[in-house]
């Protein structure tokens, strides 16, 4: 068994993965973002109480 380390930090079958299918770890993270902005929206409801107060 070759435990030596890549030296540029990835190693070359994790390089080969995203070659095939795309980065899916960012692409995850960029759905997992947007999905906090979206519920962050969804879930303020500052506007609503200004409306009201008004």
């Amino acid at each position: 068994m070759n435990t030596a380390t890549h030296s540029s930090g990835t190693t070359p079958i994790y390089e080969e993965l995203v070659e095939e299918h795309g980065d899916v770890v960012a692409a995850t993270r960029e759905a997992a973002e947007h999905s906090q902005l979206k519920a962050s929206q969804a879930l303020d409801w500052s506007d609503l109480r200004r409306r009201h107060h008004q």
